[in-house]
């Protein structure tokens, strides 16, 4: 009797063994199932383009007026008028300013009877050209010397952007050449190359150019603005995604992930060329309308990596 309980106890043991084991082998099946079923790191990818590219120089430049008249007195004296304010347009003829000499203001003070000439001692100095007035440098009841700037009398019409340019790039410019301005706030404007100044500030090394907006939109004087000239065009250029180029910490080295199959990507190195706003061109190595690039979600990815790609 006690010999059938040990062999039953002993069945029952094995079972309860064979129960886990093939537990065991189920979960690790299930575990290499998922393994096996896992995927690889989510990527979105795109192909090289090819196309005409230009390179450009961009540079900061500011607006002004060629044409300005400055309102000078030629005496001493104190400011009795003043008939226009800051903004007002100006024709030829107008009167600016009434000033009263200053021996004129002389006599008044000291009450001399100068017989029955009359001679009030105001002189009015009026504009010679047409504009806006720009500037104005004095007030009512002011005392001004002789040859002193009282205002200064801007044509809108003479408005112009200009752009000093290093002398080593100032050879790439010609004029003629069509650019674009790019105001504040992200507008922007067409223009054209007008003239160059045949002079290099002795400082900056600097030649500066003269750029005429095209149409008829003006601008305010001292408006910094950015100016693209385009200097070299680049047929056929292949180009990515900027989003597609990865880097190291130093910015000396580059390079993109190309799929190699559905599932895998491999570093390759690039050397670039120049750059859009979006765009980066690839000089080397050569790339083909077919190959396959990551453009997003590369970052990270070890040289070779197992990837899955977003449709």
């Amino acid at each position: 009797m006690n010999k059938n309980k040990w062999v039953i106890g002993k069945t029952v043991i094995y079972l309860i063994s064979v129960i886990l084991s093939l537990s065991i082998i189920a979960c690790s099946g299930d575990n290499n199932n998922d393994e096996n079923a896992s995927t690889g790191t989510p990527v979105e990818i795109t192909n090289p383009r090819f196309m005409n590219l230009n390179d450009y120089i961009e540079l900061n430049a500011y607006t002004i007026f060629l044409n300005k008249e400055i309102i000078r007195t030629p005496f001493e004296g104190f400011i009795v008028k003043i008939y226009k304010n800051i903004g007002d347009e100006v024709i030829p003829g107008d009167v600016l300013f009434s000033v009263k000499t200053k021996e004129s203001a002389a006599v008044d003070s000291l009450k001399i009877n100068i017989g029955n000439k009359v001679f009030s001692g105001i002189i009015q100095i009026r504009a010679k050209t047409k504009g806006v007035l720009t500037e104005l440098d004095y007030h009512t009841g002011d005392f001004i010397s002789g040859g002193e700037q009282l205002a200064i009398v801007s044509n809108p019409s003479s408005m112009r952007i200009k752009l000093n340019v290093p002398f080593e790039d100032a050879q790439k410019i010609n004029k003629g050449d069509i650019c674009d301005i790019m105001l504040p706030g992200g507008g922007k404007l067409n223009g054209r190359i007008e003239k160059s100044v045949p002079s290099v500030d002795p400082s900056s090394q600097t030649q500066t150019f003269l750029i005429k907006l095209s149409g008829d939109k003006e601008l305010p004087e001292n408006l910094n603005v950015l100016v693209r000239i385009p200097v070299k065009l680049f047929k056929n250029a292949t180009v990515i995604p900027k989003s597609a180029v990865l880097t190291n910490v130093t910015e000396d080295t580059f390079w993109v992930m190309k799929l190699i199959n559905d599932t895998t990507a491999i570093r390759v190195d690039i050397r670039k060329g120049i750059e859009t706003d979006s765009l980066v061109q690839i000089i080397s190595p050569t790339l083909s309308k077919s190959d396959r690039i990551i453009s997003s979600g590369a970052y990270g990815l070890p040289d070779t990596s197992k990837i899955e790609i977003v449709k």
